[in-house]
């Protein structure tokens, strides 16, 4: 008997481990392009899919070391892909059943840095639906930014303001950007809140699922590939409407 009592002591210590272990890592993540602290590094966290702030994780990027570096040029369309634990990240789309903790959607910006992480200008958005693994969010680097040639500095990033949670994820993956001479950086300065010292309790229009969504909105789509966000664009200093609330 008393065995048996410290063997269901364990395996319960066992199952509720492992459960908190999914409730915090069971978020969103970039897969494409490779970022950084994901399975397909020697790296890999289990703090990858957290908010900012979670057990001390840092903005910008997570505070990870460097990860994969994947190479762009100016014009070309990232085919942005999301990963959760339990995702093969080898295999798009992923198989029906999935059901990540998106947090009802929210609102998404992709930005690039040529700094380290110091600066961020966005070059593309999406609302409500986003992010969601079952979908490709496509985003163009513009066709007339400069180059980027230090992995170490350049990098692109995915950032989401969730439905409900007031909660701001940040994951990057470094990047190297073949751009033309002269280029220009886009205007749009990345959207920072629920994080000090940033507005704090805020939440974004989102479609309410947990599930699959409906994927990208069509006309944000557009926006985000054909040149909106590229310095001179039509986005400027304020983009879309990220649908933002809270104090």
């Amino acid at each position: 008997m008393k065995t048996a009592a410290l063997f269901s002591s364990a395996l319960l210590a066992a199952t509720t481990l492992l459960s908190c272990l999914g409730t915090t890592s069971a978020h969103m993540a970039i897969s494409y392009p490779r970022a950084q602290a994901g399975p397909w590094t020697k790296d890999l966290r289990n703090t990858v899919h957290a908010w900012i702030g979670f057990q001390g994780k840092k903005f910008p990027c997570g505070g990870y070391p460097k990860g994969p570096v994947t190479s762009f040029k100016a014009g070309d369309i990232i085919p942005v892909r999301f990963w959760t634990f339990g995702v093969d990240y080898k295999k798009f789309p992923p198989k029906a059943g999935i059901k990540p903790a998106r947090h009802g959607g929210g609102s998404c910006e992709f930005s690039l840095s040529y700094d380290g992480g110091k600066s961020w200008r966005v070059i593309g958005q999406y609302t409500k639906t986003c992010p969601d693994i079952y979908y490709e969010w496509p985003v163009l680097i513009p066709k007339n930014i400069p180059s980027c040639t230090d992995s170490n500095k350049c990098l692109f990033a995915f950032s989401w303001t969730a439905y409900a949670t007031n909660q701001f994820y940040h994951h990057c993956a470094n990047i190297l950007i073949k751009g033309v001479k002269g280029g220009k950086l886009p205007t749009l300065p990345i959207t920072l809140v629920d994080f000090k010292p940033h507005r704090m309790r805020v939440h974004a229009a989102g479609d309410g699922k947990g599930g699959r969504g409906s994927g990208p909105n069509r006309r944000e789509r557009e926006l985000s590939t054909n040149g909106y966000y590229a310095a001179g664009g039509g986005a400027g200093i304020k983009g879309i409407d990220l649908g933002l609330s809270g104090k």
